[in-house]
């Protein structure tokens, strides 16, 4: 369940009592939530060094 859902389903207030999450999402091109995984981050950082490198060159 997306945290809109989560929110929508349970009141904002619940929310809020509970723990920290760290966890951020990103909507796909479908309009779904999608949480963010340390591999796509480190996936995303691979791909800009790549191109800096290649500005470089």
């Amino acid at each position: 369940m997306g945290v809109s859902k989560a929110v929508m389903s349970t009141g904002l207030k619940h929310m809020l009592d509970v723990k920290t999450m760290h966890s951020a999402y990103i909507v796909d091109e479908r309009g779904n939530e999608v949480q963010i995984t340390a591999s796509m981050i480190r996936t995303a950082c691979h791909q800009l060094l790549k191109q800096c490198r290649n500005i470089k060159n």
